[in-house]
């Protein structure tokens, strides 16, 4: 297990290197607002289409060679991105290492092979302090070396493409096996029922009410919140003229909150309020905060206004996800709670492409039906369409707020009736 930690670790501080580079790089290679958004979205949608195919593979081959192809695969997705001097380059890079994001996934899997029913739970902590030190790091780590000289616009992405090499040369000796490839027949029709995207699958399958509306809410709240991790570097770039360094910073500061709510103030909350009470409290919370960026001064404001949002993230999410669990019964939850990431990862897909639409145009639509020197709320329409995006994701977290308090009867009573 501590391999398997050091192998994740790196390889997720490595995605968040990106988070606060990305953005500004391809921003400076001329990309609009909707098409930073699509950066996100490519990588989402890729790895929707093919995680499947990577989990059916392991399970074939073994999950150590599905780890090792991803941890190349993602190397060289690193290494595109360095010399990449247009927006398509960009793109392709993204595609790649969502093609290759078979890590975590087939992670877990091993953790289900190496760990006993009783300790799995410890074991799958285990994946997510991994996840969680990760995305602390690696926001802080990106912004350092893309504000370390404007000449040297690729050190990012060949210190995280050096990163994933050493881990890919690290993981071959020392990782091992947890559960060799059944090697059997198998049939073409098996590929192709798996790239068959998720959503359609799920769509198409019965449901009951309950967990269909909790799918419904793991798309519309990820769909909301992944407007932060597509737009805010763009926007605190544009707004408040942020370095990349700041922005690295900036989502440090979230990534610390969130991990001090999940790490420390979850557990006694939860011996306080039920798992109902603490979705609502967070989607609150969450959703105001969000709504208030635009509103925000200076970078030393969104200071003050960022952690509400990450312990409001970081309150609600898990506690949405345990009692999603509840609802599934253990015959299905395997299926159903991979059913829940698919749809998450649908609205990470989605999430961005409204948002960076709407930061494109907005302002554009605004500026031609207000008169010369209006307002929007206090703010000019410039700032309120860079803003836009965060305004419209607080509305959409509240408006799931609201779904989820309305339908709770079906979602809560009936869920631990089970």
């Amino acid at each position: 297990m501590p391999i398997l930690f050091v192998t994740m670790l790196i390889d997720f501080a490595g995605y968040s290197v990106l988070v606060p580079v990305l953005p500004i790089y391809a921003d400076k290679l001329g990309a609009t607002p909707f098409e930073v958004g699509m950066i996100v979205t490519f990588y989402a949608l890729t790895q929707l289409l093919f995680l499947p195919m990577w989990g059916w593979a392991s399970d074939r081959i073994g999950r150590r060679p599905a780890i090792l192809g991803s941890l190349a695969g993602t190397t060289l997705a690193y290494g595109i991105l360095i010399v990449a001097d247009s927006l398509a380059e960009v793109y392709l890079s993204r595609i790649l290492a969502g093609f290759f994001a078979a890590s975590l996934g087939t992670a877990q899997a091993m953790v289900t092979d190496l760990t006993p029913p009783e300790k799995r739970a410890q074991g799958m902590g285990v994946l997510g302090a991994a996840l969680g030190v990760g995305f602390v790091i690696g926001p802080g780590v990106g912004g350092l070396l893309g504000g370390l000289s404007p000449d040297l616009p690729w050190l990012p992405f060949a210190a995280v493409m050096v990163a994933s090499f050493l881990n890919l040369v690290a993981a071959w000796f020392v990782l091992p096996e947890s559960r060799p490839g059944d090697r059997g027949a198998w049939q073409p029709g098996e590929i192709l029922r798996l790239l068959i995207p998720t959503p359609f699958r799920v769509a198409s399958m019965v449901h009951e009410r309950r967990i269909g509306i909790f799918l419904y809410l793991f798309f519309h709240l990820f769909a909301a919140f992944a407007a932060l991790e597509a737009m805010f570097t763009l926007f605190m770039a544009k707004r408040y003229a942020a370095t990349t360094l700041a922005a690295g910073q900036m989502f440090m500061w979230i990534g610390v909150w969130i991990a001090l709510t999940q790490g420390f103030a979850l557990r006694p909350l939860s011996n306080r309020m039920s798992e109902t009470s603490l979705v609502v409290v967070g989607l609150l919370v969450m959703g105001v905060g969000l709504a208030l960026m635009p509103w925000m001064p200076s970078m030393a404001a969104l200071y003050v206004l960022a952690p509400f949002v990450a312990v409001g993230n970081g309150l609600a999410f898990p506690a949405l996800a345990s009692l999603y669990s509840k609802a599934c019964g253990s015959e299905q939850a395997g299926e159903l709670l991979g059913q829940s990431q698919s749809m998450a990862t649908t609205g990470r897909i989605v999430g961005p492409m409204w948002a960076g639409f709407a930061m494109g145009n907005v302002g554009v639509w605004l500026a031609a039906r207000l008169p010369s020197g209006s307002d929007v709320f206090g703010l000019s329409p410039e700032s309120f369409a860079l803003g836009s995006p965060f305004l419209g994701a607080g509305v959409l977290t509240l408006i799931g707020l609201g779904l989820f308090v309305v339908c709770r009867g079906t979602l809560v009573v009936d869920a631990t009736a089970d």
